[in-house]
């Protein structure tokens, strides 16, 4: 289905990291819109006198349809995050969608090693794993409320992983080697993944290695080669927020 072209202003920045910024988009017309968690928006993004469209995963949850939140990267010389990282609060922007089928697979009878605050929103009750991976401890992203949810819901487990520590008393190393230890039975489990392309295909091969059925190992290609706004799974250098 075609997207929905739709006017919207700028209204909150946040550093979420030193190169990772959030930006909390209100919609204007329309002034709200249905989507999915794991969907992502095109960015008309303006750019010596043409309009360069790149796509970003919404980091917002589905219960709140007048927003749409992005979590971007800087990249050096990146025509959209140069875009975004020059904007300020209260300017227009100009966006298409929802689009993308890299959303929970129905009925949620398992247990899914993935965060959404959509789930926590529709009162999911069995266990969610949530293992985000990053390079330095001063990257995490979200860190203080992934820690706060999985203490208030005793269902929801955050477990960072870093692989480059430096003063770091969590887990180290890669995801896929903290998955087999914190998961041993994937019975029952659907596994959703996001991040840079080439390291979630070797996510992938890896977890297959350790014997999870490919069925249950899912991601969308097409996406994950951005820097999404996106909810986190099982590793990000990164991608979309916590929808």
């Amino acid at each position: 289905m075609p997207g929905i072209p739709c006017r919207a202003v700028l209204e909150r920045i946040e550093t979420l990291s030193y190169n990772v910024r959030g930006f909390r988009v209100r919609l204007k017309e329309p002034v709200a819109l249905e989507f999915k968690a794991g969907q992502f928006m095109i960015v008309n993004v303006p750019h010596e006198g043409k309009v360069v469209k790149r796509a970003y995963s919404i980091a917002s949850p589905p219960y709140e349809p007048g927003i749409v939140e992005f979590c971007i990267q800087k990249v050096d010389g990146g025509i959209a995050s140069t875009y975004f990282w020059g904007l300020k609060e209260g300017q227009e922007m100009s966006v298409n969608g929802p689009h993308g089928n890299f959303v929970l697979k129905e009925p949620l009878d398992y247990i899914p090693v993935f965060m959404v605050k959509d789930l926590l929103h529709r009162n999911f009750t069995k266990d969610m794993w949530l293992l985000f991976g990053c390079r330095y401890e001063h990257a995490l992203l979200y860190e203080s409320e992934f820690r706060s949810l999985a203490s208030m819901r005793h269902n929801f487990h955050f477990v960072p992983t870093v692989s480059r520590p430096k003063d770091w008393h969590g887990e180290t190393g890669h995801i896929q080697q903290t998955f087999p230890k914190l998961i041993p039975d994937v019975a029952g489990k659907e596994i959703y993944i996001c991040g840079w392309l080439q390291i979630v295909k070797a996510i992938c091969a890896d977890l297959e290695q350790q014997g999870v059925p490919r069925a249950q190992i899912h991601y969308e290609e097409w996406a994950l080669s951005m820097v999404n706004g996106v909810q986190f799974t099982v590793y990000g250098e990164i991608r979309e927020g916590r929808a």
